[in-house]
């Protein structure tokens, strides 16, 4: 699977999680909540992904 893939699942993964969490957290939520939620988990997907492979050496984290 090449990056733009995984870009795409982890962005929609990223905006249903946003979705569901703004749903269950705030009583009415915008448009802008939920957005900025998705980018932030995105953001922290992609910092986990950098450091777990920092940590273990080589460019595909081996």
């Amino acid at each position: 699977m090449g990056w733009f893939e995984i870009l795409i699942i982890r962005c929609l993964l990223a905006g249903g999680f946003a979705f569901l969490i703004s749903r269950f957290f705030f009583k009415n939520p915008s448009l802008l909540k939920v957005v900025t939620l998705a980018v932030v988990m995105l953001a922290l997907a992609y910092l986990l992904e950098y450091l777990r492979k920092r940590e273990h050496g080589g460019a595909n984290g081996t």
